[in-house]
């Protein structure tokens, strides 16, 4: 269900536009919630498989809700005959003029909201808000990484079905999936194109164990460092994490570690 979705958004951005740039969308139906717009845009997704759900905010807007958005247009006329097709299925569909802020999931051409978020149970305690919501977080070099997330049914899955799944996007519409799951990835560390982050991998007691993982600037993992969270570049060839234990008295106990990198010959 990870991969479909991720192939989804690739299709999506694989035609991307110039970032920042003047859109028209056309909204079926809007919720202030991610539980909210996933149900509604559920009961309409068959005649609309493209869409997106956006967060309003992508456009500037101060008060930001999520709005499901079968089709977006580059002018007001190709707009207006969207919106005659989409009210078909959604009568009080409407046009939304859009400056898309650079580096959002908008711009990205990725939704918000994934629609496997509308099948997670009601009966869910470990799920808060920001677990239905997808994130993008743009890097020094005009790149983003986008954090996925979205349900995956899972019969004792103490994560309640919750996944992370980390992608690299590029401003070309170029895809890349990093990590295809990444449970509460880590603040992301970067040198010269190349992206360090962690990914939280077992429990010991009350705490969480984490695995640092590097890849170079095409996307090659470079090493995976295990029981380490917090990277950081440490020159140009080497990593420094903390790495993590657990004593017997139960208590988590951190230390500096530096792991030397092998060459990369990537641009």
């Amino acid at each position: 269900m990870i991969k479909a979705a991720l192939v989804a958004a690739m299709v999506l951005g694989s035609t991307l536009p110039a970032w920042g740039e003047r859109l028209w969308l056309v909204v079926g139906t809007s919720d202030r919630t991610a539980t909210g717009i996933a149900r509604k845009a559920k009961a309409v997704v068959p005649t609309a498989p493209n869409a997106l759900v956006v967060r309003t905010g992508d456009c500037g807007d101060k008060r930001s809700i999520f709005a499901w958005v079968p089709e977006i247009a580059a002018s007001p006329g190709a707009a207006r005959a969207a919106l005659s097709r989409v009210r078909a299925t959604a009568k009080d569909a409407y046009v939304k003029r859009c400056n898309a802020r650079p580096g959002t999931l908008l711009a990205l051409r990725v939704t918000a909201v994934d629609p496997s978020v509308a099948n997670v149970p009601e009966t869910a305690v470990n799920w808060e808000e920001k677990d239905r919501i997808s994130t993008a977080h743009p890097l020094p070099d005009g790149r983003s990484i986008v954090i996925v997330r979205s349900f995956a049914p899972t019969a004792d899955d103490p994560l309640e079905g919750r996944r992370e799944s980390v992608m690299l996007a590029e401003p070309s519409g170029k895809r890349l999936v990093l990590e295809e799951n990444c449970p509460s990835p880590g603040p992301m560390a970067t040198q010269q194109g190349r992206i360090a982050f962690h990914c939280a991998r077992q429990e010991a007691g009350n705490h969480l164990l984490h695995d640092v993982v590097v890849f170079g600037r095409s996307g090659e993992k470079l090493a995976e460092i295990r029981r380490c969270r917090d990277p950081k570049w440490a020159g140009s060839q080497a990593i420094e994490c903390r790495e993590e234990s657990v004593d017997a008295e139960g208590a988590l106990q951190l230390r500096t570690k530096r792991i030397a990198l092998p060459p990369t010959n990537s641009p």
